[in-house]
């Protein structure tokens, strides 16, 4: 077996390397491929509500949120205005140290950052 090895050079080992480099990107981009192809699939399953609510409170312990002038507290119903026009109406859980506020609506919980806030009003 050492013979066998003992008749290559250094060229023959760089081309087997980079041979190797080449197959194997190949059959990488083809999983790619393949897997843009399959749809995805989506496991829905029902989440704990309590402990989900409980863990953003932890998130975002800030309870009182000051927006241009107006004080809203953690609990109040409330109607958010972004910059790109999207509402939002759901109750306040909180804001973080990062200025992301925390807001509860009826089918999701929604993430926004303060400074793209346009309005926030109370209902």
């Amino acid at each position: 077996m050492k013979e066998y090895f003992s008749v290559l050079t250094w060229q023959d080992v760089f081309l087997a390397a980079c041979l190797a480099y080449v197959i194997t990107y190949i059959i990488r981009s083809f999983q790619r491929w393949i897997d843009r192809r399959v749809e995805k699939t989506f496991v829905v399953r029902s989440l704990d509500v309590p402990g989900v609510y409980e863990k953003c409170r932890e998130l975002f312990p800030i309870e009182k949120i000051t927006f241009q002038g107006k004080e809203f507290t953690r609990g109040m119903r409330v109607k958010v205005t972004t910059q790109h026009e999207n509402i939002i109406e759901g109750e306040l859980i909180g804001m973080n140290k990062m200025n992301l506020v925390c807001i509860r609506t009826n089918s999701q919980i929604i993430a926004h950052q303060l400074e793209k806030i346009q309005e926030i009003r109370s209902i």
